[in-house]
């Protein structure tokens, strides 16, 4: 991910499983093709001179739902280090089939507790990236 010029790529540690490691790539890939639409969309408006009301509404709807995204993905990374602290235990059938629901769950979850307002990143993110705009 990148913001101003500054990489903000998830490290990928021993404790990560390839496979959640492919997931957190491909969303942050995601968020980082939406962010540089609206960037794009920035530039083009910003190159036209002034912004017309409908352009900046778009483009305080696009910080908007990007700061929303990038909530969620913190929120996600947050869960799910919170999670490894759990003991595993196999006897009640905590194995490969239960993390990878967990973590269907986690995403889901995280992503609703963004859209609902989540824990204030969101605000502070989308304040910052719309300053003096």
């Amino acid at each position: 991910m990148q913001i101003d010029g500054l990489a903000l790529m998830p490290r990928m540690n021993s404790t990560n499983t390839m496979q959640s490691g492919s997931r957190v790539i491909s969303k942050e890939s995601k968020f980082q093709s939406e962010l540089n639409t609206a960037q794009q969309r920035l530039n083009k408006a910003a190159k036209s001179g002034v912004m017309t009301e409908e352009q900046i509404a778009q483009r305080n709807k696009d910080i908007k739902d990007a700061s929303i995204q990038l909530e969620a993905i913190i929120l996600k990374m947050m869960y799910n280090e919170m999670w490894k602290t759990v003991p595993k235990n196999e006897l009640f059938g905590d194995d490969n089939t239960m993390e990878i629901w967990r973590d269907m769950y986690n995403e889901e979850l995280t992503k609703k507790m963004a859209m609902d307002g989540g824990i204030g990143l969101q605000n502070y993110i989308y304040q910052q990236l719309t300053q003096g705009k």
